[in-house]
Parts: C-alpha cells; structure tokens; sequence
C-alpha cells in the first residue's frame, strides 16, 4: 500500500471517532425516561430523610445582661429649716450613722421661745375667766332661788288680800331676773372656755415651731452632707435658698436601677432571680430578686425601670458603685422545642412539621428563648384554600416537627421521617 493510500486510511479513522465521541455526548445531554414525566416536565424534589421531634414541657431559662448601673440609696433626703434661726451646734458629721429621730443639729430662735411663753400665759388668763365664770355661775343660780322662794312666798300672800298685787307682780319680775341672770352666766361659761380652747390651740401651735429648732433623722440612716456651722443663720428653703442643712441616706438596703430594652420587657416580673457583678466590693457577685417595676415604658428610652433591693448590713455596697445586672427570666412547664428546629422569615417564625410523610411549612408563636430552647405557643393550620388565612392551634404535644435541617426542605416536600435522638 502506498503512504498516500496509508494516510487516508488513518484520516478515516480518526474521523470515525469524533463522530462516535460527538454523538455519545449529545445522547447523555437528553433528559432520559426516568427523569421526565409523560409531558417532558420535571419530576418532584426527591426523597429527604429528617429527624423529628415532638414539643416538651420543659422550663426556658434566658438571661438577661445589662451592664453600666450604678447602687442607689434605697431613700435619701435633703434636710432643711422649717424655721429661722442661728445654728446653736450640730451633733452629726458626714459618714456618722443615725438613728430615726436623732438630733442632728439645735437652732437657737429666742423670740419663739418668747412667744412660747406668751401663748402660755395667755392659757392661764383664759383659765382664770373660765373659773371667774363657773363662780358667777354659782352666784346667779344663788340669787335665782332666794328669788324663786320671795316670789312664792309673796304669791300666796297676795292671793288673802293682805299684800297689794303690784308688790307680787315685782317679786315676780325679780324672779324672772334672777333666771336670766342664770342663763347668762353659763353663757359667759361657755365664753370662756371657748377663749381657753383657742388659747391652748395658739400655745400647742408656738410649742410645734419651736421643736423644729431641733433638726432630727427622719430615719435610720448615714450623713452624706453636713452644710452649716455653729453660728450660720439658717431659714426655710425658698426659690433661691436651696442648699440643705444635712443629705440623709438610707443605705441598708441599697437600690440597683436596672433599664430593660422594651424587646425584653414583656418577660421580666417581680421575683426574677438576679446575679450582680459589683466592682468594687471584692469582685464577689451578689444575688437577689426583681423587687419591682415600673409596668410601663419611659417614653424616651423605651425601657422598662426596673428595681432590686439588696441588704446591706455592713455598709459594703456604697451607692455610685458600678454594677453589672444579669436577670434570669424564667417559663417552667412550657411547650418547647430545639432552637434549630425554628426558622426566621422576615418578622415571622417558623418550622416544618410532618403530615402524611410531607414537610409542611408552618408559621408559629413563639415566646421565651434560652438554653438551645424555644417557647411555642401556637402554630397556623394550613389554610383550606389559597386565598383563606389559616387559623391559630395551641400546641398539643402532637405535632412531629423536623429537627434536622429543615432550611433546605421546599412546602409539600415528600421525606422519610426518623425520630431524633432524646
């Protein structure tokens, strides 16, 4: 065979096998029977294997962390003169402890010690009027009788012919007399004692005044402000006197101001356990209670004041100490299930719950958060219609919910359930 002949007979060859290269590739680039319906369109996603798991009563747990408070006096106040007058000495410095009533300073005011003792005098005087009015009293009703008793006398007298009527008649208006003079001697009683009252009340009133000469603790306490010396005049607090006498702090307990984001204020309520990270008293952390708090959320800030009272019998907790706040909000007996159960769409949460061995997107009601668990609360039942809304179901216990990746599963997904491991 001649090269010529030899090289056509390559050429031939080689064509041979792009044509059989080229139409083995076209024939696996066609959809094959298995993979197209009877129209040529695709199948349904295939076959998933989840796990499953039924809601639990178990109890949510989720902390809340707030940082940057500061302690507080549980109360505290700014002292003032009720009245005017010169500092006479004071008897409390700043950091003493107190007493409720104690006196802290004296005023030395000797004009309302004078009229003290006006106000005294002047009882005794009405004293006097209302004793001078009980013994005209006696005397009237003295002069009543001996006049009741001539005017019967002269009455009877009269009546035999021997005494003139004019003189019975006179006897009589003594007597009438006499009676009135009765009646006006109680009247002037009652005067009297009416005086006294009011001057007993003007006496109590000077006698009240002057105990505010005497400066006292309105309640147990510490003194963090001392503002006088002996000799300062001092008057009631008025627009431009503002500076007190004394501040007076109630430091056991002490007050911790926690503010709650609005997005968590729903959870919290009095009684919520609370750990404390205070800096400053040895690092120790302390625990206490949600005391109380507001019910309602400042305007501004959107958060929710919130309280807690801690004791403080040796004094360590000093209010301006920083404080970390962490509040254990907590649901016991609830309808739970793993976190990674639930999805976020939007605003709305939702799972996957199994019916008829499909994967059915479900919309649901979600509350607390905390520990891998999520508060359920309800679930939206699939509408009847497209167009229809589907309505609200508590949580029963008997909803089989995927557990295991259920992001990738499409509404209406066939899958082959196993339940997850406890």
């Amino acid at each position: 065979m001649s090269a010529v002949s030899k090289r056509l007979v390559t050429l031939r060859l080689i064509g041979g096998v792009l044509v059989a290269a080229f139409l083995t590739g076209c024939e696996q680039g066609l959809p094959s029977a298995s993979k197209t319906g009877a129209s040529g369109a695709p199948s349904a996603a295939a076959e998933q294997t989840v796990r499953l798991v039924r809601p639990e009563r178990k109890t949510v747990l989720h902390p809340f962390e707030q940082p940057g408070f500061n302690i507080e006096p549980f109360q505290e106040t700014s002292i003032y003169a009720r009245i005017t007058g010169y500092v006479q000495k004071w008897n409390a410095d700043i950091g003493d402890y107190v007493k409720e009533g104690q006196i802290l300073a004296v005023l030395h005011v000797p004009e309302m010690e004078v009229e003290v003792q006006q106000k005294q005098a002047a009882v005794r005087h009405a004293a006097a009027q209302v004793a001078q009015a009980k013994a005209a009293i006696l005397t009237a009703d003295a002069q009543l009788r001996r006049a009741q008793s001539q005017y019967e006398r002269l009455s009877r007298v009269g009546k035999s012919g021997v005494l003139d009527q004019e003189n019975v008649d006179e006897t009589q208006l003594g007597f009438e007399a006499a009676r009135a003079g009765v009646v006006k001697a109680k009247a002037d009683e009652a005067t009297a004692e009416a005086q006294l009252e009011v001057a007993k009340a003007n006496r109590d009133y000077a006698r009240t005044m002057l105990q505010y000469a005497e400066i006292r603790a309105a309640y147990k306490g510490v003194v963090t402000q001392r503002n006088i010396s002996v000799g300062d005049f001092v008057q009631p607090a008025t627009g431009t006197t503002r500076q007190p006498l004394f501040v007076l702090s109630q430091i056991d307990p002490v007050r911790v101001f926690v503010n709650i984001p609005g997005s968590d204020a729903p959870w919290i309520k009095d009684g919520d356990p609370v750990s404390l990270q205070v800096q400053g008293a040895g690092g120790e952390p302390l625990h206490g209670t949600v005391t109380r708090n507001a019910r309602a959320l400042d305007p501004r800030s959107r958060t929710l004041r919130t309280e807690i009272d801690l004791p403080n019998p040796q004094g360590k907790l000093l209010p301006g100490m920083y404080v970390q706040a962490s509040i254990v909000v907590q649901h016991a007996n609830v309808w739970t299930v793993p976190d990674a159960a639930i999805l976020t769409e939007g605003n709305q949460a939702v799972c996957y719950r199994v019916q008829n061995g499909k994967a059915i997107r479900t919309p649901l009601q979600i509350g607390l958060k905390g520990g891998e668990l999520i508060e359920v609360l309800m679930f939206q039942k699939t509408p009847e219609s497209p167009a229809a809304e589907g309505h609200w179901i508590p949580i029963s216990g008997d909803e089989q919910i995927v557990v295991s990746s259920p992001a990738p599963l499409a509404n209406g997904q066939s899958v082959r359930a196993i339940q997850a491991d406890k």
